[in-house]
């Protein structure tokens, strides 16, 4: 059995995924990820090793499916950009939790730098799309830095602070922006015309 990204379906990420989101780290334990895949513990020490390396294992395995399913550069900036929203969109009704979770735990243990190691490369391919649109000229020079939040963020911002977004904001939760609205908003003084290309 796969993922719809085509990779191994193994219910230990999945199990790890979920209790993390509904526990956080302190109470994502072993026993309880072993028995929400319906395994020992033995059997997740076996697979996985650690606690920290099932966790790495399981953000991978989702960040891996998102980098294969939404980025893919064509040519057309608007519609991979559009894709790629699409797709983070839907990805993060089931990690977001686990995004928020990793988010606020980080700065308390630091041994979670491995589990971040799939996101940070989904951000890495994310900037290496948007900067070859800016080396061809068809997104204006600004700092990859600034340029991917502007992209991002808006997506992940209601999934990290759902309780504010709910009590400051008519939204309701987990519901992402519009793929087409959003990315015409951040092309807007981001895209060259065609008279500006090189």
């Amino acid at each position: 059995m796969t993922t719809p990204g085509g990779l191994p379906d193994d219910p230990l990420l999945t199990a790890a995924l979920q209790v993390l989101a509904e526990r956080g780290l302190k109470g994502a334990t072993t026993r309880a990820i072993a028995e929400r895949a319906g395994v020992n513990e033995v059997t997740l020490f076996r697979r996985h090793g650690t606690k920290l390396a099932l966790l790495r294992a399981a953000v991978l395995s989702r960040t891996t499916v998102l980098a294969g399913r939404g980025v893919h550069y064509t040519g057309n900036l608007e519609a991979d950009l559009i894709h790629l929203t699409r797709e983070y969109g839907e990805a993060l009704h089931t990690v977001g939790p686990v995004i928020r979770v990793l988010v606020t735990e980080f700065p308390r243990h630091p041994e979670l730098q491995g589990v971040l190691d799939g996101p940070r490369e989904l951000f890495a391919q994310v900037a290496a799309l948007l900067g070859r649109y800016q080396q061809e000229g068809q997104l204006r020079p600004e700092p990859l830095g600034s340029l991917l939040p502007a992209l991002i963020g808006p997506l992940v911002l209601p999934h990290l602070m759902p309780d504010l977004f709910r009590t400051l904001l008519p939204l309701s939760p987990g519901t992402p922006p519009d793929p087409e609205a959003h990315v015409r908003a951040f092309l807007h003084g981001r895209a060259t015309h065609p008279e500006e290309t090189p």
